[in-house]
């Protein structure tokens, strides 16, 4: 089941970017960053921001057996002006590392995308750190396409640059 989050909701969201990243990033992003992400202090991030989420985002998570396993995040494409005004983006996808390959992860995109689609948000982007080939195929196959953007997030600090996919089926 696919639902929008609430602020109980922080804890697992928490402990499932921290499994996610590790699991997903131990082959590209430093050590020390991925040592230092602490579950704790993420929730009490996720708790604040779904406190204060701004009204043109949503955070969906999806449920199974009862416990939250995965979480998608959108909103506008603010930092992508050549898209035009109506773009959106899936900030984040994540899932926990034990349930990948399951279709979770299609189906909460899936999910996200239809959400911006249906307020009028077009086109929809994504952006996937460049060395994470996985993640790429799994929006290509959503039927996103590389355009050729790429961004160094500083929201994050990694260092790894992240490379834009758009929705194919959007006049970009």
């Amino acid at each position: 089941m696919i639902r929008a989050a609430t602020v109980d909701d922080a804890a697992p969201i928490g402990r499932i970017k921290v499994r996610a990243w590790r699991a997903a990033y131990a082959a590209f992003m430093p050590a020390t960053v991925l040592g230092a992400l602490d579950p704790h202090q993420e929730a009490r991030d996720w708790a604040g921001y779904v406190t204060a989420m701004p009204a043109e985002h949503r955070l969906w998570v999806a449920d199974q057996d009862g416990a939250v396993v995965g979480f998608c995040r959108t909103g506008p494409a603010a930092d992508d002006p050549d898209l035009g005004p109506a773009a959106a983006e899936v900030y984040g996808l994540y899932l926990d590392p034990d349930r990948t390959g399951a279709g979770i992860g299609a189906a909460l995109f899936g999910h996200a995308v239809a959400d911006l689609r249906s307020r009028g948000h077009q086109p929809v982007c994504v952006y996937a750190y460049q060395p994470n080939e996985g993640a790429v195929r799994f929006y290509q196959r959503a039927g996103f396409t590389l355009d050729g953007r790429t961004r160094l997030d500083g929201d994050d600090a990694v260092g790894v640059a992240e490379i834009r996919l758009t929705d194919a089926r959007a006049a970009v």
